[in-house]
């Protein structure tokens, strides 16, 4: 089977020779647990570069790394509309500050990327290159109105904030269900959940996975793949369509879980084993 046909996009337009001055405009936290945790919304003027929601821009810290050489590129998803596209926004990021301690030692090692992001005032100049990537992106116009299933882990949901302004906002005529699916440890975590659920279409379905605060049939903790399972009755007639689309973005760990949900949906309505293989070439991945 072919993969659905996508838009032809612009990639690296600014490179590391070439780069982007974007200042920032607005930076909020979406959410804190503590000094070292939070995420934050950061908006960046950058109407300079043509992006798609989808895409992804590189992000260049200043200064040097432990070996005198500046620093590399860290990819992070674009979170709004296409940058030419009428009423679209301005270029929005979704951050994570990324801290890890040696447990062995206790030594605090940080995300130089993300750390600079979180920390950056409005006015700061950003250093973007792209944009990047070619895959992660909604068929061509023309052939956009089909069932969707969105599924996203901790910040994995910033380009379905896109893809659902696109959808329900910018596609007059879209009629086709959208599902989506967001995977976090607790409530607080459900990053633009006030956003999500003012989507009222009949045609939209927002299902949420608490890890930490709900629990599966069998105990345990409650994931995105849980969530297939308890409403795979509503989910299967977009799964099983040969025009419906998975996409799947967030942690790495989540797409056993997945797969294995959708296989065990599958075998109920008759469909024979190892189904998620065979559907494949509509399943897009970016996971890290």
């Amino acid at each position: 089977m072919e993969e659905f046909a996508r838009p032809t996009v612009e990639v690296n337009t600014y490179k590391k020779a070439n780069t982007l001055k974007a200042k920032v405009l607005e930076t909020k936290i979406l959410y804190r647990e503590n000094d070292d945790n939070d995420v934050r919304h950061i908006v960046l003027d950058a109407q300079a570069m043509n992006y798609v929601d989808g895409q992804s821009v590189g992000v260049i810290p200043p200064g040097l790394n432990e070996k005198g050489n500046p620093h590399a590129v860290r990819l992070y998803s674009v979170a709004s509309l296409a940058s030419r596209m009428p009423g679209s926004e301005n270029l929005m990021l979704c951050v994570k500050r990324s801290n890890a301690v040696d447990p062995a030692s206790g030594v605090k090692y940080l995300g130089v990327a993300s750390n600079y992001l979180c920390d950056a005032k409005v006015g700061d100049e950003i250093t973007l290159t792209g944009p990047a990537g070619r895959k992660f992106l909604l068929p061509v116009a023309g052939d956009i109105d089909r069932p969707y299933v969105f599924i996203a882990t901790g910040t994995g949901i910033a380009p379905f904030r896109g893809f659902l302004q696109r959808l329900f906002k910018h596609t007059p005529e879209f009629k086709s269900p959208v599902f989506l699916l967001f995977g976090v440890k607790t409530q607080a975590e459900l990053l633009y959940n006030d956003e999500f659920s003012e989507y009222k279409q009949a045609n939209f379905h927002y299902f949420k996975a608490l890890s930490r605060e709900m629990k599966n049939p069998s105990g345990g903790r409650y994931y995105v793949g849980d969530l297939i399972r308890e409403h795979g009755e509503k989910l299967w007639p977009a799964i099983g369509n040969e025009r419906g689309i998975i996409f799947m973005c967030g942690l790495k760990g989540m797409e056993e879980g997945v797969s294995n949900a959708i296989n065990e949906l599958a075998k109920a309505h008759g469909a024979g084993d190892n189904y998620y293989q065979s559907i494949e070439h509509r399943v897009v991945e970016e996971v890290y």
